[in-house]
């Protein structure tokens, strides 16, 4: 089996975007007059949910009417957030089911003008040279193997001076991980690298990197739970692997960093 049959097979979870609607009834969410705000608690997938995502955003100074590509969107959560601030997202990911989901959510919410979704590899992407004013990728480079052949697509449909903004769990010591976590059962699909990685590969598409920020700090509380949490859709195994996540950054091999690099 492949890296992406890997990668689809570990997100891959029938129909995501039920699922999420099923929780939020269960927990007394009026489904008929639901906005972006209801879907918070379960659509950010990564270290520190939300408010992480927010400062992602904001270190990458994204701007109203900017053209936004999301890559490796998930279910769609930095998208929606991106388009609540006015950008016009066009979100990709590798997963099907993450693809339904973000546009069954996205619609449900009355943002299907703002943000669309397709299924694609990050290593080719179908749009045209400089489609796109910034690019965010949040989360998704420990599955991918060839960083460099996507940050060099990033980099092809970016506009001269574009922004590239990079949220990722990377290595920052030595020794064995502790699977499962949230993007692996194992090491055959996971591919944890260190920022100095990063910063090589992202120079060698293009890029010069501008931000080197730690936000490891703000990651470091309980794995979500309750009513309304992604571990409400996705089961026990998803705080298990939170709480692998949380334990390996405690124990000084991972850090939640955020790269800013510009085209």
């Amino acid at each position: 089996m492949d890296v992406r049959e890997l990668v689809r097979g570990h997100y891959g979870h029938g129909n995501l975007g039920d699922a999420i609607l099923s929780v939020l009834a269960e927990a007394g969410t009026d489904l008929d007059a639901l906005g972006p705000a209801d879907l918070v608690a379960v659509d950010q997938l990564h270290a520190g949910g939300a408010a992480a995502t927010k400062h992602v955003l904001e270190r990458l100074e994204l701007e109203p009417g900017q053209r936004l590509l999301d890559v490796g969107c998930g279910i769609g959560g930095t998208s929606r957030m991106a388009a609540m601030a006015g950008a016009d997202v066009t979100g990709i990911d590798l997963t099907p089911e993450f693809v339904e989901a973000a546009t069954q959510l996205t619609a449900r919410v009355g943002l299907g003008d703002r943000a669309r979704f397709v299924t694609t590899p990050g290593e080719s992407l179908p749009f045209d040279d400089g489609s796109y004013d910034v690019a965010v990728m949040v989360h998704v480079g420990m599955n991918i193997p060839d960083k460099a052949a996507v940050f060099a697509e990033v980099h092809r449909v970016l506009a001269p001076a574009g922004t590239f903004a990079i949220y990722e769990q990377m290595r920052t010591g030595p020794g064995d991980l502790p699977y499962p976590l949230p993007w692996a059962e194992d090491e055959r699909s996971s591919f944890v690298e260190s920022a100095q990685d990063y910063i090589a590969q992202l120079e060698g598409a293009g890029f010069t990197v501008e931000v080197v920020d730690d936000y490891t700090a703000a990651t470091l509380g309980p794995p979500p739970a309750g009513p309304l949490s992604p571990v409400a859709v996705f089961g026990p195994v998803f705080a298990q692997r939170v709480g692998n996540n949380v334990a390996a950054t405690r124990a000084g091999l991972l850090g939640a960093i955020v790269l800013v690099a510009r085209a």
